[in-house]
């Protein structure tokens, strides 16, 4: 069993490495790779009735246990969205499933006050011009909850296609909740502007 260990071992230490140097590539004018410095203010938003409620959170998240999710999450990538001030408002998230040369994403703004300026959507847009033309995917899909209207309202803009809806996929405070579910290919998103879109 010892080489299965060391097989095991080898194998995450390389994507760590990767992810690592991917991260580095990416830093927009919204965008910098999330680092430890935003953990606090991130768990705070977390536990927020809003995003608890966005990602159908059940238990409060500690420092300890975020932290302990961002070091075990090596098949994703993680940045911070900052505002031109340099303040950080929220986060942005590509899982990778390098096999299927696919990316799941995930974006919040944390602070109340930097909803509704744009910020999301320039984040957004790096980061899927990124996942296409750095990262080699073919496919990015995200999901969202049916009242999420401005969100969905954005995807679309961009090109995403509705999948289906997850029928009362997720148990949400004794409830219940359905889910829908988007994509874009990498065809559809060349073929948006030619070369794709310019964050």
């Amino acid at each position: 069993m010892g080489w299965v260990r060391n097989e095991l071992f080898r194998s995450c230490f390389q994507k760590v490495s990767a992810m690592t140097e991917r991260q580095s590539v990416l830093v927009s004018e919204v965008l910098t790779p999330y680092t430890s410095e935003y953990d606090e203010k991130t768990v705070g938003w977390l536990n927020s009735a809003d995003l608890r409620a966005t990602f159908g959170l059940r238990q409060e998240v500690s420092l300890d246990s975020h932290r302990s999710w961002v070091k075990a999450a090596i098949d994703t990538q993680i940045w911070a969205i900052r505002e031109p001030t340099g303040h950080h408002v929220g986060n942005v998230l590509l899982k990778i499933n390098q096999r299927h040369r696919s990316g799941y994403f995930q974006i919040y703004i944390g602070e109340p006050r930097a909803r509704g300026l744009g910020l999301g959507e320039k984040a957004f847009l790096a980061v899927l011009k990124a996942a296409y033309e750095k990262y080699g995917l073919h496919r990015v899909w995200l999901h969202t909850f049916p009242e999420n209207v401005r969100a969905e309202a954005l995807y679309q803009k961009h090109g995403f296609v509705l999948e289906g809806v997850e029928r009362e996929a997720l148990l949400v405070d004794g409830v219940y909740v359905s889910q829908r579910r988007w994509s874009l290919l990498v065809t559809e998103w060349r073929g948006m502007s030619g070369e794709g879109w310019q964050p």
